[in-house]
């Protein structure tokens, strides 16, 4: 059998695993490293290679069998040249992560970044299969966004492209990192609740998250007021119902430029859905020009392992065609 071998890098966690030809991962098999950023930039590649040296043992995997090496990382990059343009948690300043790779390997290495990964991924096996034009976008640390259009992914001029995050629904609203003003991420994304609930905890407001937590900020967590919600917490239901409000008002947006067959949402903060799905959809049928139907925005079934889907897709159609998806 013939293999390929995948990768996702991120910030928080680095996973290797071994896909075989059809597409599906060896046994389920997925090793997780803790992404070692701050460390430097070679500290932190060797760890990131770690990760696919762990499959390769685990699976005792004869290199003369894997066809080649397929990445998600950290945006922004340059995926014509395999480049890193800057990830200050990894230390990569045009960092040649796939030259690296490709001389520890000896095999054909590609790469491009998570979000468009997750796109193409959903595209090619997931909710939108079948289906030409794509939106794909996670909501966790961020909100890191793909676009696939007319079948194949989006990148932009220079890479660039469906930074959904980056949008501003507020002009005059919270500075990003990024230089702008107001980005949608810095409202509806995981770390932005976060921030929101050790505010309003330090506010005073009263909460079953916040008591279980100990009042303690290092404690919070997203789980925790999920918990809330689902007893009823009055404060719990009005939290969400608000990230619903920030979501459907961005996905409005997204609407109105894209116009796509379906868009489908990932990350762990689509845990509470539940809680969300109904204030997000009224925003988004009330701001968009034309009717949106409720089938055509759709949650991930690959939430946390989409990146490798994407990799694998990325990987193997660009050995099968010499192009880039």
């Amino acid at each position: 059998m013939k293999y390929y071998l995948i990768m996702d890098i991120g910030g928080t966690k680095t996973t290797g695993a071994l896909f075989t030809e059809e597409g599906q991962p060896v046994d389920d098999y997925f090793y997780v490293v803790k992404s070692q950023t701050y460390k430097g930039e070679e500290a932190v590649y060797q760890n990131t290679k770690s990760a696919l040296d762990k499959v390769i043992a685990h699976f005792q995997v004869n290199m003369d069998d894997v066809l080649g090496i397929g990445v998600g990382g950290p945006g922004p990059l340059d995926v014509k040249r395999g480049i890193i343009i800057n990830s200050p948690m990894m230390g990569w300043k045009n960092f040649p992560v796939v030259d690296r790779l490709k001389a520890d390997y000896h095999k054909p290495v590609i790469m491009d970044n998570d979000g468009n990964l997750g796109a193409l991924a959903e595209q090619r096996c997931g909710q939108g299969k079948g289906l030409e034009n794509v939106l794909y976008m996670t909501i966790s640390t961020g909100c890191g966004g793909g676009a696939v259009i007319n079948g194949k992914v989006h990148h932009g001029h220079c890479d660039s492209a469906a930074e959904f995050g980056h949008m501003s629904i507020d002009l005059e609203g919270l500075p990003c990192p990024c230089g702008g003003k107001g980005c949608f991420e810095l409202y509806a994304s995981g770390t932005a609740l976060k921030r929101r609930m050790i505010a309003d905890m330090k506010a005073g407001v009263k909460c079953s998250a916040y008591e279980a937590a100990g009042y303690d900020p290092d404690r919070i967590e997203g789980k925790l007021m999920t918990d809330a919600a689902q007893a009823g917490d009055p404060y719990a239901l009005e939290f969400y119902r608000q990230e619903g409000y920030y979501l459907g008002c961005g996905l409005a947006m997204l609407f109105n430029l894209y116009d796509p067959d379906v868009f489908v949402l990932g990350g762990g903060v689509t845990k509470a859905r539940m809680f969300f799905h109904e204030e997000m959809m009224k925003q988004l049928q009330a701001r968009t020009i034309r009717e949106v139907s409720e089938d055509r925005v759709k949650y991930s079934v690959m939430n946390d392992n989409v990146v490798l889907y994407g990799a694998y897709y990325l990987i193997k159609e660009y050995l099968e065609t010499g192009q880039i998806p």
